[in-house]
């Protein structure tokens, strides 16, 4: 493997000077490389924009995920545990399981445990988990609104929902909340 490695500082929107980055090459499986390209111009990115997602996305959240004892699980399967249920057992368990895990994953994750740590995270696992989403800031109020289609069912909306809500309910200033229907979520949160 070669790699060639210069510092160069970005300069932000506001002309402040503030992040370090760093340029590197990799030598890559041929057929990897393709796939990569292939993926960067159906987002319409560049292939640079995709490899820093990827690293982001390694970084801030994957690399640390087995430690929190966080696995991968199809769709399939948590539709099929969803309908299962009924909507107080959904909320019932998603109160038991969100509580409990959210300080555990925010301090394997981020090594703490407030509010824009699970913002953070939150930002991080949507980016993961490839569901269109939006993510809107109010900065003068610490408000965050998130939209988050997932095609998964209105009892998965609403477990979702009630998991968000546990999740983020511990630190907020304010209640949180929902929305939800057949296949999107939106939730409202302010820190």
């Amino acid at each position: 493997m070669i790699y060639v490695c210069t510092v160069s500082r970005t300069t932000d929107h506001d002309g402040s000077s503030s992040v370090k980055s760093e340029n590197i090459s990799f030598r890559l499986h041929k057929d990897h490389l393709d796939r990569l390209r292939e993926e960067a111009k159906e987002k319409r990115i560049s292939l640079n924009t995709l490899a820093s997602q990827i690293i982001d996305s390694y970084v801030n959240y994957n690399s640390n995920l087995s430690n929190a004892d966080v696995i991968p699980v199809s769709k399939a399967i948590l539709i099929a545990l969803v309908e299962a249920c009924s909507e107080d057992q959904l909320k019932a368990k998603a109160e038991q399981v969100q509580r409990k895990a959210t300080i555990d994953l925010a301090l394997q994750l981020r090594g703490k445990y407030d509010f824009e740590a699970i913002v953070d995270i939150f930002d991080s696992w949507l980016r993961a988990t490839g569901f269109p989403h939006r993510h809107d800031k109010d900065s003068e109020n610490n408000r965050h609104n998130f939209i988050i289609q997932h095609d998964m069912g209105r009892k998965y909306s609403f477990f979702a929902a009630e998991c968000f809500k546990a999740y983020f309910e511990p630190l907020a200033t304010r209640k949180v909340e929902y929305t939800i229907m057949d296949n999107i979520v939106a939730i409202t949160v302010e820190g």
